[in-house]
């Protein structure tokens, strides 16, 4: 008898906190959306590098050419891939692609010209000689 009435107390008492914690999520999603705050997340996930922070990241002139961003980004890319951080070389990827966005805009192909592997290039060296 003592154990089914601590047992209807424990699912009763279960019950409450089970309701008490439900209304107290809805009420916190209701104070966040009066506030704004759930607008917060998604204006930080969209916001991007703009063309003059890119062009500070690669240490670029104002006017830079697509030949002198690719070298900027190249060296420094691999400069932190030997010695920097994951989050260096992120940003200056995120960079290069940035200036690749204002590159097409202007109606610049921005595609990186195909180099031959280096059996291909031999076999046309020797194709030419023989």
């Amino acid at each position: 008898m003592a154990a089914r009435i601590l047992a209807n107390l424990i699912i009763a008492g279960g019950g409450v906190i089970i309701r008490a914690a439900s209304q107290a999520y809805q009420q916190a999603i209701v104070n966040a959306k009066k506030t704004g705050v759930d607008n917060a997340g998604a204006a930080f996930r969209q916001a991007q590098m703009t063309a003059a922070e890119a062009k500070q990241i690669l240490d670029v002139e104002k006017n830079a050419t697509l030949e002198e961003v690719r070298k900027k980004f190249k060296h420094l890319f691999e400069v932190n891939e030997q010695h920097g951080s994951f989050y260096l070389q992120s940003k200056v990827y995120r960079a290069k692609e940035r200036l690749d966005q204002e590159f097409q805009e202007m109606g610049i192909d921005t595609s990186e010209p195909e180099e031959p592997a280096p059996g291909q290039q031999q076999s046309a060296d020797t194709s030419k000689s023989a």
